[in-house]
């Protein structure tokens, strides 16, 4: 998780690693004549899947394992979050896939076989998919006597983008976060929240409809840039249905930013206090400060102020003082 640093990637992780919500998702998605041949309870999360750290800028790093009449399948689904389709996510995939067999070779040293990797994208960026499909499609010339020397693969794109009119599958979970994933862009934020707020009273677990809860609040307050924290909050009173389990985690969240915001007010109150100290004694020391002084010391921060307070001491002018 040290690679993976944006709210998006951080929700995929911890969405898709809920095991309900892979099994849904994968049983909506899959073609049917694949899901027949799967023994889809089978199915975990592998923790020792290989990506390099300069894999990582590029891949999610989730693998599922299910068992597969004469061997072991491994799904490996990549969470593409950019704006604009990556153009060369099959020459990442290529080399993902490359990456994972040599892993898979290191830990079964008397294999003589590789199991199958089955490539899935999930997208959901605020421009239309056109990446190329084909892996041929990315190599040229590609002479017809050339093309049994290169490799010839493609992935299954489940494009989640709000742009398009893709019909949103499964049960509450998988759904609840394939549509957090399809709205984070939308210009009505607040709008979209509260339906998805509606969609985590329908899950029966209560439990896991905090757990869910937390994540969706994080990444939308995060995610979108135009949801802060009170919104947030008044959304939530606004919604609650009273559930005790629910309840309880609402309270605890309202109650948890109204002490930020206390301590937000005492921290203000002590930089305008260090602030007017400050002022007093250059006005001491060097007479009446000027306003672009004046402003200056009121924006700076307590660390700023006791700095600029330890050098008026020795000081012979304003300007040593704040430089």
């Amino acid at each position: 998780m040290d690679d993976v640093a944006t709210p998006h990637d951080t929700y995929f992780r911890e969405s898709f690693s809920r095991r309900e919500v892979a099994l849904d998702f994968l049983r909506a998605q899959l073609p049917a004549g694949l899901l027949a041949e799967l023994a889809l309870d089978s199915l975990t999360i592998a923790k020792d899947s290989y990506v390099s750290r300069e894999l990582r800028a590029s891949f999610s790093d989730l693998v599922y394992r299910v068992r597969h009449v004469g061997g072991e399948l491994s799904i490996y689904l990549l969470f593409e979050h950019k704006a604009v389709a990556e153009y060369w996510t099959l020459l990442q995939l290529h080399r993902y896939i490359g990456a994972e067999g040599e892993q898979y070779r290191k830990q079964h040293p008397q294999a003589r076989t590789l199991p199958p990797v089955y490539p899935l994208v999930i997208y959901h960026g605020k421009r239309q998919w056109k990446a190329p499909a084909s892996f041929h499609d990315i190599v040229a010339p590609l002479p017809a006597a050339l093309e049994p020397f290169v490799p010839s693969f493609t992935y299954q794109l489940v494009d989640l983008s709000e742009r398009t009119d893709a019909e949103i599958k499964g049960a509450v979970l998988a759904r609840l976060v394939q549509l957090a994933l399809r709205w984070i862009y939308s210009d009505k934020p607040t709008e979209r929240l509260r339906e998805l707020l509606e969609l985590i009273e329908q899950i029966e677990d209560r439990q896991t409809a905090v757990e869910i809860l937390e994540s969706l609040l994080r990444y939308y307050v995060q995610g979108t840039g135009r949801l802060d924290e009170p919104e947030v909050r008044q959304l939530l009173q606004q919604t609650s249905t009273g559930d005790p389990i629910m309840q309880t985690f609402i309270d605890r969240y309202i109650d948890q930013g109204r002490e930020q915001g206390r301590e937000q007010g005492r921290q203000q109150g002590r930089q305008q206090g260090e602030a007017a100290v400050l002022l007093h004694l250059i006005e001491r020391k060097f007479g009446t400060p000027s306003q672009a002084v004046r402003e200056r010391v009121a924006a700076a921060d307590s660390d700023t102020l006791l700095t600029w307070s330890e050098r008026i001491l020795t000081a012979e002018s304003v300007e040593a003082v704040l430089h």
